[in-house]
């Protein structure tokens, strides 16, 4: 009986010892969304769905977030050139930018470049001498050294004087004859450009607290189709884990949401985010073709629709699960 009582106590201290190291072993994010600023434990999500919403920054209520030498993007764009955010290829955040690929993305369409002049243009001599005839081109349109002249009695010689037969004007060519004068460098767009984010969030209800969470997983930085020239579609510039943004924005004093009517007020952005004082329009909401609002329903307008549709329901979602 002894040793059958010593036997059961060292497979009990073996078991207890083995749960323990596996528990040890266990990451903390264990059941939980890596990507989340407060993730939830996936045991006490009762419901959840994706969305996607379109973040206008030229609409008055998101106008704080786009306060003169203050845009959000602006300062996304500084902390990537700096190394100090990652940028994706989509909010999917798993294939990634480098600094380099990111700032190419920035790089304005042909048309847009000091560089991209038209024929005629070309040909006028306008941007240079590699395109000006040699025939004493100054790059100006007009002659450069010239030849021999007979100036006419009496006539002006251009420094107040009179002409009194042959005269020999030579003119030194101007830097912009020079071939390698022409402009050449590339055009970025400005922050103010940037004007349009899209942001991937989970609507979660959470059983323990008994409340829907707005969850943000990632913020795309979109440049719209009015200004990416010839496209004539959407540009986006990179994707960003809004955990890391998070982070930046409360790191910052500068970042701030600004409060026009109380100047004494301004919010940090990420405190922003959290107040929900933004307008975002919901445009996808997760399905198994990845198609967008208006593509289901057949039009912009049955799209804008669906999407009010949308935020109903989801209030009335919360509200039905408190039945539960």
């Amino acid at each position: 009986m002894k040793n059958f009582i010593k036997f059961a106590g060292a497979t009990l201290l073996t078991v207890a010892t083995c749960s323990l190291t596996s528990a040890q072993e266990r990451d903390n994010n264990y059941g939980r969304n890596p990507n989340s600023v407060r993730p939830i434990d996936d045991s006490n999500i009762m419901w959840k769905t994706r969305l996607w919403r379109r973040m206008d920054l030229k609409e008055k209520q998101n106008s704080p977030f786009f306060s003169k030498n203050n845009e959000i993007t602006k300062y996304i764009i500084e902390w990537v050139q700096s190394g100090v955010l990652q940028a994706y290829k989509n909010d999917s955040l798993t294939s990634k930018f480098t600094k380099e690929q990111f700032l190419k993305n920035l790089e304005m369409e042909g048309e847009f470049n000091a560089d991209a002049l038209s024929d005629e243009e070309k040909k006028a001599g306008i941007g240079g001498g590699a395109n000006a005839k040699s025939s004493g081109d100054d790059g100006w349109g007009g002659g450069g050294a010239s030849k021999d002249k007979k100036a006419p009695a009496g006539s002006d010689d251009g420094w107040g004087g009179t002409g009194t037969g042959t005269t020999k004007t030579t003119t030194k060519p101007d830097d912009f004859s020079n071939s390698s004068s022409t402009a050449t460098d590339v055009n970025y767009y400005f922050a103010k450009d940037i004007d349009v984010l899209e942001i991937r969030e989970d609507a979660i209800f959470d059983r323990q607290r008994s409340r829907l969470y707005f969850d943000i997983q990632a913020i795309t930085i979109i440049i719209p189709a009015s200004k990416t020239g010839s496209k004539g579609f959407d540009k986006v510039i990179g994707s960003f884990r809004y955990k890391d943004l998070d982070k930046l924005f409360r790191s910052n004093p500068n970042c701030i949401y600004y409060n026009a009517q109380n100047e004494a007020q301004h919010k940090n952005m990420a405190d922003a985010f959290d107040l929900r004082l933004f307008h975002a329009r919901l445009v996808k909401k997760g399905n198994a073709e990845d198609k967008l609002l208006y593509e289901i329903y057949g039009g912009e307008k049955q799209g804008l629709m669906m999407s009010q549709q949308l935020e109903y329901m989801l209030l009335e979602k919360e509200h039905n699960l408190w039945e539960y």
